[in-house]
């Protein structure tokens, strides 16, 4: 794979961690919607939980395409 690909997704990770919140809200709207009301409580109780999960997997899978993209040159 192209290291400049790598760094394209490695910026669009990093791009979707302040965006967390509403990935997490839409999230629930979509459990709501399928009518799964038990995983929207549940996502809905714990939100700054999830929030915070999903920054730090964001903030991960970028640092783990920048390292393979710096790796191979």
């Amino acid at each position: 794979m192209p290291n400049w690909l790598l760094f394209l997704f490695a910026a669009i990770f990093l791009i979707l961690i302040p965006l967390a919140p509403k990935l997490v809200r839409l999230r629930i709207r979509f459990m709501r919607w399928i009518r799964w009301e038990w995983a929207a409580r549940l996502l809905e109780d714990h939100f700054q939980g999830w929030c915070w999960f999903f920054r730090i997997v964001f903030f991960v899978v970028a640092a783990a395409l920048v390292y393979s993209g710096l790796a191979t040159t």
